[in-house]
């Protein structure tokens, strides 16, 4: 028979919770007959037309703040054309689940699920209460999902840990070992758009003043901008502990010193690996330009949109001066379409030192080491209210495998399900002192 994860997870797939428009209404639908088969009581929460969160809680005793256990509901779009089989069809066949959310992050969704009912099976009191959350729009910035809980539901959500995505271990990293990440930090999304108008004109006829022209130009000054590598107590852990299996970074591992670090990552070519990059900077991306409708005008308008990750500590407003300094171009115009500030949960907990445990038992070669993601979640919501959040998937993958993370074929293996759940489920009980 299958195990009950994978069963789980292949009918949780088949539910097309794509954001937009997210339709998560159907994926509370599913956790609730299963929270009534299992004699436990739920909330609903309505954000808006089809879009929905759950919460179910089991009691503790009380002598410590709640564990939320949280996942989200919603998935990206999926090219259905791209992929080799039906991205919402829930198949299981070579050993593997498949379908858009494998792995972003209904298949958590099943482990943290399991982990919550296995109390309720087992009779079990914990030391605190234990709340599942599946929350809608984590994909498309939380507006409909925990920002809406939070300003106003807040009192169901008071809590001293939250369990999120975020964190994963990787195979075929290290030399030899594996690594498993426990997110505890992420980088803040501040979208920028910068704007320039000039006088319109015939084509035939250049003029100075181009908007889009000068739009480009500016881009390319900003490219130029200086961006420096920022060492927080999140990243000089992770490179502490990496120096395990790196000897290049043995030096750093020695006197613990920032800037020994940062001549390490410089002159191994580390810190130029994007993936690794994204984690020291401050980062733009300008994704999105717009500019004219017909090649023989010259525009009177031009606009370019900014990803903007920084990372946490850092100020918005000061990033936003420093950019118009370096766009070089008073008459262009640089606003802020969302502003956001990022913030690290304390690595050195005793929460973290549980989660770690349990890593370490299981995989006795592994590195464990605190990241900070590149990309958000929703637990920024959480640490915006001083609770402490990491990020623990309890499944080890391939760097490759990684890219079906928003990408195309999204699948995980059974193994990892089913592994994952039995670690999942015994941290939540170290967690809960059991």
């Amino acid at each position: 028979m299958q195990h009950e994860a994978v069963q789980l997870l292949s009918q949780y797939l088949k539910i097309d919770t794509t954001n937009p428009p997210g339709n998560e209404l159907e994926g509370t639908a599913f956790f609730a007959e299963i929270f009534k088969k299992e004699g436990i009581g739920y909330t609903l929460y309505e954000s808006d037309k089809g879009r929905a969160s759950i919460s179910a809680r089991i009691s503790g005793n009380g002598n410590e703040e709640p564990l939320i256990l949280l996942n989200h509901i919603d998935v990206v779009p999926a090219e259905k054309d791209k992929w080799h089989f039906d991205p919402f069809g829930g198949d299981v066949r070579d050993g593997f689940v498949h379908g858009r959310g494998a792995l972003d992050m209904k298949g958590q969704g099943i482990m943290e699920l399991l982990a919550f009912l296995s109390f309720k099976r087992n009779r079990k009191v914990p030391n605190r209460d234990l709340i599942f959350l599946a929350v809608a729009d984590e994909e498309n910035g939380g507006a409909y999902g925990v920002d809406f809980l939070l300003k106003n539901h807040s009192g169901d959500f008071s809590a001293g840990l939250v369990l999120n995505e975020g964190g994963f271990g990787v195979n075929n990293l290290l030399p030899d070992r594996p690594l498993f990440l426990i997110s505890a930090a992420e980088k803040a999304t501040n979208w920028i758009k910068i704007s320039a108008q000039g006088p319109p004109g015939h084509g035939s006829v250049p003029q100075e003043n181009n908007a889009l022209e000068r739009l480009i130009r500016a881009l390319n000054r900003l490219q130029q901008m200086d961006n420096p590598i920022i060492i927080n107590e999140v990243t000089a852990e992770y490179f502490k502990r990496l120096a395990d299996a790196w000897d290049f970074l043995k030096p750093y591992q020695a006197d613990g010193k920032a800037e020994t670090l940062i001549k390490c990552l410089m002159e191994s070519g580390l810190a130029e690996v994007p993936q690794i990059s994204a984690t020291l900077r401050n980062t733009i991306s300008a994704n999105v330009i717009s500019a004219g409708s017909s090649v023989n005008v010259i525009p009177s308008y031009a606009e370019v949109k900014l990803d903007v990750r920084l990372l946490p500590g850092q100020e918005p407003d000061e990033f936003m001066a420093r950019v118009e300094k370096q766009l070089g171009d008073d008459d262009l115009v640089a606003t802020f379409i969302n502003k956001g500030y990022a913030l690290a949960s304390p690595v050195f907990t005793p929460e973290f030192e549980v989660i770690e445990a349990v890593f370490r038992r299981r995989f006795p070669e592994a590195i464990i080491a605190p990241s900070v993601l590149f990309a958000t979640s929703d637990s920024r919501f959480f640490r915006k209210k001083g609770i402490t959040s990491y990020g623990v998937f309890p499944v080890l993958v391939s760097m490759e495998d990684v890219q079906m993370v928003h990408g195309i074929d999204e699948k995980i293996s059974e193994d990892n399900l089913i592994l994952g759940t039995e670690i999942y489920t015994e941290i939540v009980e170290k967690l809960c002192d059991l």
